[in-house]
């Protein structure tokens, strides 16, 4: 395997969503529930941004209501990355792309998940998948 490898074998093509609309409560059980660190964003079918575990500690950590604040006040839109160091986690790929095109991706964003584009749709990938196809 290796950093040349494509990322395609580890993504996770059925990463579970979230609506806009949907509470911080509904946000930390779907995570919970699906043994995930990032939840895709949804409006209308379409992705529009994603929920990371950190954005859930932040909402923790300000004492945001758990009914009352929506995803729409703390989750990640989606962005485009330039040469400039950025701060966005919704950042997609194409799944032929190798391991070391997409860590790389993910430095210069300065995040942890990305979205992955390709045949069976769009899914997710964690730098923890990307470190297990790096070392094997």
């Amino acid at each position: 395997m290796g950093l040349d490898m494509a990322i395609s074998s580890a993504v996770k093509w059925d990463a579970p969503t979230i609506e806009l609309a949907d509470s911080l409560r509904s946000a930390i059980k779907k995570m919970i529930a699906n043994n995930t660190s990032v939840l895709v964003v949804i409006s209308s079918d379409e992705i529009i941004g994603v929920v990371t575990n950190m954005d859930l500690i932040r909402c923790l950590a300000r004492g945001d209501d758990f009914d009352h604040a929506t995803v729409a006040n703390f989750m990640s839109c989606c962005g485009i990355i330039t040469t400039r160091k950025i701060t966005t986690a919704c950042i997609q790929l194409d799944e032929t792309k190798s391991v070391q095109d997409a860590i790389g991706l993910m430095d210069l964003a300065g995040v942890h998940h990305l979205l992955v584009a390709g045949a069976q749709g769009v899914g997710i990938i964690s730098i923890q998948d990307l470190l297990r196809l790096a070392i094997d």
